[in-house]
């Protein structure tokens, strides 16, 4: 006969086991990390802030950045999991939890656009790196559609759920393809703030003012497109940029990629090319495809320029209808009649890198092509004139903080010259001959969206971004 101290030991044993077992469960539901819904803003918010925690735990495991005792286990959709813990004996592990809590306040205020959890070499460049990994934070109105009548649903909580499940599925598949870090790598978190939302001296914790808003890479890359998911308030795009020799994907690998991207090829683009799919195809006269300020669509061919190439820097300055130089009939441009090819696309791209220089103080040859969209022996013609017409000083000599752009020559002089509707064909001919940059022949892919933080990017909506440093970088082991 089994006593009341054996029954309750019985009793106890099967609670604890019930509870287990509860636990398992509940480990791998939706509603154990994330909020059930997102149906109001509030929740959305909550939502997004979970899933950056949860991506960026989750690469910082799959790329072996810390050890495996800075990690709890979760799982979702049978995907296991890695999620940092701040209360682990890893300080590293510690402070980009730290890191990313103090991005929730900036999210909540729909101050952050984005924010680059970077790696890099040389201790004393934080801004060139070797790899990085970006989010992008749209904030949408909350408003909903109808169609005769009735209410069309923009997003559903399971469509978010699939979109996330899948975004983190492509971040295993993708990170398998990188070859494993070097040693003596820095980890760097760098955030960027929509100008005309965000308080001047708003800097999260932890955070400073940046001294170079732009982000460089040591050799040629290539930026993958981990993801995209959306609730009716927020917006979230992931991407990988990387060493182009350190990523391969498999045959195998590339079919799994296109299976969790509903069918859509993986967007592994060249670096500084664009054409956002089933939008619109940038195709000017500059022979740059990247989206670069205001576009301007052609009414022949459907294609799109950029404003700063046809001389439109405003709104108001844009034409009821556009014709670009490539196509029959009275040109927007008036000084592009009757140039030849080589020309046009010298003086397109002359336009755009005089009015890009006005946004930044310092430039690099590879910042150029990279802004630009240009290759990189072009990216050295160009600085090679803006030199000698004193745009851009040269930096002295072993100096790494590239060349200093000349503002005053740059605006009283440069943009009212080569912007002045008086510029006649014969002297463009004779300003751009020297650069010699006609048939320069580029590969460039056009699938898919390429994804670029600078802050002189203007692509984001023509928003204009600053950004802010994290304090103390960590030294990886």
């Amino acid at each position: 006969v089994m006593t009341s101290r054996g029954l309750l030991k019985q009793w106890y044993q099967r609670r604890v086991r019930a509870t287990a077992v509860c636990h398992r469960q509940e480990v791998g539901t939706w509603s154990s990390i994330f909020p059930a819904d997102q149906m109001t803003e509030q929740k959305s918010a909550f939502f997004v802030k979970k899933l950056l925690a949860v991506s960026v735990s989750y690469l910082t495991y799959l790329r072996n950045i810390f050890p495996e005792n800075a990690f709890s286990n979760r799982s979702l959709d049978e995907l296991e999991l890695k999620i940092l813990q701040e209360s682990s004996d890893c300080p590293g592990a510690n402070k980009v939890c730290q890191w990313v809590r103090s991005c929730f306040e900036a999210l909540d205020k729909k101050y952050l656009n984005s924010l680059v959890l970077g790696l890099y070499m040389d201790p004393s460049d934080p801004n060139t790196l070797l790899e990085s990994y970006s989010f992008k934070f749209n904030y949408e109105e909350g408003m909903e559609l109808y169609h005769n009548n009735e209410k069309i649903l923009t997003s559903t909580t399971d469509n978010t759920k699939k979109s996330t499940v899948t975004l983190l599925r492509t971040l295993l598949v993708l990170t398998q393809g990188l070859n494993p870090l070097p040693d003596g790598v820095m980890m760097t978190m760098k955030l960027y703030f929509n100008e005309e939302s965000t308080p001047p001296d708003y800097h999260p914790p932890g955070f400073v003012e940046s001294k170079q808003d732009e982000i460089m890479y040591e050799d040629d890359t290539v930026n993958i497109k981990v993801g995209e998911v959306a609730t009716k308030f927020h917006t979230v795009k992931m991407r990988i940029r990387t060493n182009r020799h350190n990523f391969e994907l498999s045959p195998d690998t590339k079919e799994i990629v296109a299976e969790l991207s509903d069918g859509s090829p993986e967007e592994v683009k060249e670096q500084g090319t664009t054409s956002p799919a089933g939008e619109y195809e940038v195709d000017c006269v500059c022979g740059s495809r990247v989206e670069d300020g205001m576009l301007i669509v052609c009414t022949v061919c459907d294609k799109w320029s950029h404003g700063l190439c046809y001389r439109i820097i405003e709104n108001s300055d844009v034409p009821e209808t556009h014709i670009c130089a490539k196509c029959p009939g009275q040109c927007t441009d008036g000084s592009f009649m009757g140039a030849d090819r080589a020309t046009i696309q010298a003086t397109a791209l002359w336009r755009r890198t005089l009015y890009t220089l006005t946004e930044v103080k310092k430039v690099k040859d590879r910042e150029l092509a990279q802004r630009l969209g240009i290759a990189l022996d072009v990216a050295k013609k160009l600085i090679t004139r803006l030199v000698s017409e004193r745009f851009l000083r040269k930096p002295p000599a072993r100096s790494k903080q590239g060349y200093t752009v000349n503002q005053a020559e740059l605006k009283n002089k440069g943009i009212p010259h080569y912007f002045s509707l008086l510029s006649s064909t014969q002297e463009m001919t004779q300003e751009t001959q020297s650069m010699k940059i006609a048939g320069e022949k580029r590969k460039l892919d056009t699938n898919g969206e390429e994804f670029e933080l600078s802050s002189s990017q203007s692509w984001t909506a023509n928003k204009k971004l600053r950004s802010a440093d994290i304090k103390t970088p960590i030294r990886l082991n």
